[in-house]
């Protein structure tokens, strides 16, 4: 009988990879996440909140989760090193097989489990309790990630409610990329996302992206749930995944389309491309095949219009898309409000991968560059700097998204109460000339507002702080917000100050926002203390370090 048990448990080992803890080392990945402390903290502390719970690393690939693993496992004391064990899923297994291999490390002193591609276990959100229910009341740790981690947040929602610290990895700040990856801003910009520089950079690696670490994820979430009925059946049931692709594209799209018009617009507003897109198109008529460059980038990006689609798209299907990509980390609404007196306003949406839009907008970009009509009949002289011209002004608003939606999470995280985040645009409607904020921040508390201009540039011109000295819609923002303490530009230049008006370079600001963060600091006043403030935290960061020793 014992034989036989032990050749079922070869047989089940067999689907995955396990290897003692002893044997791990990540000298190869020396910076660590910022989240990484949280891991460590709940494998190596006694703590009363930790009771019942397991840690799940929860983001998409690329983001970390086996890195983070590996390194809090390296970094054991050598006695409770001895416990751990690396166990990774390679093939389909159920939770009882888990269990079986689970029981017999147990037995030979293991306790300190870290399960990677966790997902791949078939009814992991059906007993995925047995790990906080059984094993954490035998005094067992364990750590799980995977691929899908959508799976892994259904499980938390149901099975593991209440019963699970996560640590969310999707969403990399700036300052994370470049401490990590070693690259500049532009960088970011293009392949923005994940902890690698070749994820984005063309449409083809964006699609392949998109398919396999968003789609699958979704799709594999959903369908472990026993009642998947009632999770959005137009996706579990109607969607074939390529139809799924493409609604996911066009929400992109959308993104990457209206991006890429703007840009198009203020590279060259006397080009006809310009003009066709204004109210009177008639002069321009037949000059540029607006449809053709319209069904060749939809080809070229993999887009269906909804007469294509077997399943009707509804605008409560696309709401649901986008709350499950809010689950992600992908996708945020920001309120923007015309007064903090009178409300009025809209959300602002923001996906969270700027390195896709921008892969999305440069083969738009290719589509209308490679129109012979558009190329011959556009009266652009030199086609070469306008598309340069376009692909800049791309990344100046993905700059935007990207500094708008790290400093509203940071004040989010901070005190949502006390502090208001967003952009600001006036016009007719408000009684004045058009006249905008890409960024405003209020502190309800001191009643004192801060505008800024966001620029993807390092020269300093004199157009940029129009808005900023326009005193018809400072006096707006004084009687409808709180009076205005500060206006600056956040630029590629260095830091200088012009008259009245501050210049703050845009990766310093960045840095300085994840520092402000980190630290929970209040005053706002931090923001143009770049230097003082990483001075700081380097001294923080050194005591910390040898109060842990």
């Amino acid at each position: 009988m014992e034989k036989w048990q032990d050749k079922a448990l070869l047989e089940i080992k067999k689907k995955m990879r396990i290897v003692d803890g002893r044997n791990i080392s990540a000298e190869d990945y020396p910076e660590k996440r910022d989240c990484y402390p949280q891991l460590y903290k709940y494998i190596t502390e006694h703590n009363p909140d930790y009771n019942g719970k397991i840690c799940a690393l929860y983001g998409l690939r690329r983001t970390g989760k086996t890195v983070m693993m590996n390194q809090c496992i390296s970094e054991l004391p050598p006695e409770e090193k001895e416990k751990s064990v690396y166990i990774l899923c390679k093939e389909t297994c159920d939770m009882l097989e888990m269990e079986q291999v689970l029981d017999e490390l147990y037995e030979k002193g293991k306790s300190l489990f870290f399960i990677d591609e966790v997902t791949l276990i078939e009814d992991l959100q059906v007993y995925g309790n047995v790990f906080s229910d059984y094993y954490r009341t035998m005094g067992a740790k364990i750590v799980i990630a995977g691929t899908d981690s959508f799976g892994i947040y259904m499980a938390k929602t149901d099975i593991l409610y209440d019963r699970t610290i996560l640590i969310h990895t999707s969403q990399i700040p700036y300052a994370e990329f470049k401490r990590i990856c070693k690259k500049d801003l532009d960088s970011y910009i293009e392949y923005g996302g994940t902890l690698t520089n070749t994820t984005y950079k063309n449409n083809q690696n964006a699609n392949e992206y998109l398919n396999t670490a968003i789609v699958e994820n979704i799709l594999h979430g959903l369908e472990g749930r026993e009642e998947k009925r009632k999770h959005a059946t137009v996706l579990t049931e109607l969607y074939d995944r390529n139809e799924l692709v493409s609604v996911i594209q066009k929400m992109i799209n959308r993104f990457s389309y209206e991006i890429t018009m703007k840009a198009i617009n203020r590279s060259y507003k006397s080009a006809p491309l310009y003009a066709t897109y204004q109210t009177d198109k008639s002069k321009y008529q037949g000059k540029l095949k607006i449809m053709f460059i319209n069904d060749a980038t939809k080809s070229a990006l993999g887009i269906k219009n909804n007469d294509e689609m077997q399943t009707v798209v509804t605008q409560e299907d696309l709401e649901m898309i986008k709350k499950y990509l809010r689950f992600l980390d992908l996708y945020i609404t920001i309120p923007t409000f015309q007064s903090l007196k009178r409300g009025g306003g809209r959300d602002l949406e923001i996906l969270q991968q700027p390195g896709m839009i921008y892969a999305h907008a440069t083969e738009l970009l290719h589509q209308l560059e490679q129109d012979n009509v558009w190329n011959k009949t556009c009266e652009i002289e030199d086609k070469t700097i306008f598309m340069q011209r376009a692909d800049q002004f791309v990344k100046g608003i993905l700059l935007e998204n990207i500094i708008l939606s790290e400093t509203y999470k940071c004040y989010q995280e901070i005190d949502c109460k006390r502090f208001y985040v967003s952009q600001l645009s006036v016009g007719p409607v408000d009684d004045l000339p058009g006249a905008e904020a890409d960024l405003i921040i209020v502190d309800m508390e001191k009643k004192e507002s801060y505008l800024f201009e966001i620029k993807h540039s390092d020269q300093v011109v004199d157009k940029q702080t129009r808005h900023l000295r326009n005193e018809d819609f400072i006096n707006y923002i004084n009687e409808n917000f709180a009076p205005v303490k500060k206006c600056c530009v956040i630029y590629n230049g260095q830091p200088t100050k012009i008259d009245s008006i501050d210049y703050l370079n845009a990766e310093d600001f960045l840095m300085t926002v994840h520092e402000i963060e980190l630290s929970k600091n209040m005053d706002l006043e931090k923001l143009f203390q770049t230097k003082e403030l990483r001075q700081e935290r380097k001294k923080e960061k050194k005591n910390s370090f040898h109060l842990s020793r």
